[in-house]
């Protein structure tokens, strides 16, 4: 294995049952993490980033499960854990940040007992110390010490969002998982919790998987892109490579769909009609339905992964083998 690889999945496969049958929310997605490394993961609701993210962590509960596939972290299988032996890593190898803070803090415990929890659980350390990392946590995250007394509701969204973020941080884990980090935060908020991730993560080397729908947000911070749709990853590579040269006509339809702060003036594109019903996906290509260069194979075969350069690759009928462009 390599040595500066933190993360592997391979065909991973992960949904609901239900009575019906079984939805394939993450249907044989792999990707590789390295240490430091920044992955971004786009998408639309409801194409499986969020099953993904509690995939990898194994808090799928009830009627969710992984179904097949490997989980390999820091070169352990943990797909074969207990729930013990993953409570025993979550937040002190691997965190999260969950979607919307507003929901997420518990409202009847202070921001610092909220942040202490977490290290009791995982350690011997006294109040005195365990105060000690909170205080430190939220300075490095831009809160001052008088708020480690403060209730969520007292605080505004974004410094809820930097709390989250310092409660992922509190044990220094490798792995930071953040599932909409910034959802429901106007555009300034945005921007500063984006930029206070990146210098947390070039000071402490940990590794970053960022799930949103907004791939407006990850084109600069990414060192890689995974395009999600429908359940699978059609786009993977360097987040220049897919920004630059996207391949899959969705990634296209998302770059066109946000608009660019150069240049003249553009319409704004969008991409017709819905994503597919993931307890009977289409046969072929899910995305042929909603493509205006659907051909016909596009509706019979799922397209083999044409691999473009630089481990950028695509799943999509339109480049044959010697990776010309179809039609």
């Amino acid at each position: 294995m390599d040595n500066n690889r933190i993360l592997n999945v391979a065909n991973l496969v992960a949904g609901y049952e239900i009575k019906k049958g079984f939805v394939k929310a993450v249907d044989n997605v792999s990707f590789t993490l390295n240490k430091g490394e920044f992955l971004g993961i786009a998408g639309e609701s409801g194409c499986g980033k969020s099953t993904l993210a509690y995939g990898l962590m194994k808090l799928l509960k009830d009627n969710a499960l992984i179904k097949s596939g490997i989980i390999n972290f820091n070169g352990n299988d943990i797909q074969s854990y207990s729930n013990e032996k993953m409570n025993q890593i979550r937040w002190v190898d691997m965190s999260m940040v969950f979607q919307s803070a507003m929901n997420a803090l518990n409202p009847v415990l202070t921001i610092g007992e909220q942040l202490t929890d977490a290290i009791f659980a995982h350690t011997n350390d006294s109040k005195e110390k365990a105060k000690g990392r909170a205080l430190e946590v939220l300075k490095l995250v831009d809160i001052s010490a008088d708020r480690f007394d403060s209730y969520p509701h007292q605080l505004s969204g974004g410094m809820k969002q930097r709390v989250m973020i310092a409660m992922g941080l509190i044990l220094k884990p490798d792995l930071i998982i953040m599932d909409e980090p910034t959802t429901a935060l106007d555009v300034v908020v945005q921007r500063t919790i984006i930029e206070k991730i990146q210098d947390l993560r070039k000071e402490f080397n940990f590794s970053v998987i960022f799930i949103t729908h907004d791939l407006s947000l990850l084109v600069e911070i990414s060192d890689k892109l995974a395009i999600m749709y429908a359940g699978k990853i059609v786009e993977y590579g360097k987040a220049s490579d897919v920004f630059l040269h996207s391949l899959h006509p969705y990634t296209k339809g998302l770059m066109n769909s946000f608009p660019s702060l150069t240049g003249p003036i553009k319409r704004m594109g969008g991409i017709e009609g819905k994503p597919p019903d993931l307890l009977n996906p289409p046969e072929g290509c899910r995305f042929a339905p909603r493509c205006e260069k659907a051909m016909e194979i596009c509706f019979k075969e799922y397209p083999k992964t044409y691999v473009k350069s630089d481990k950028h690759w695509v799943d999509c009928h339109l480049y044959n083998k010697e990776g010309n462009v179809n039609g």
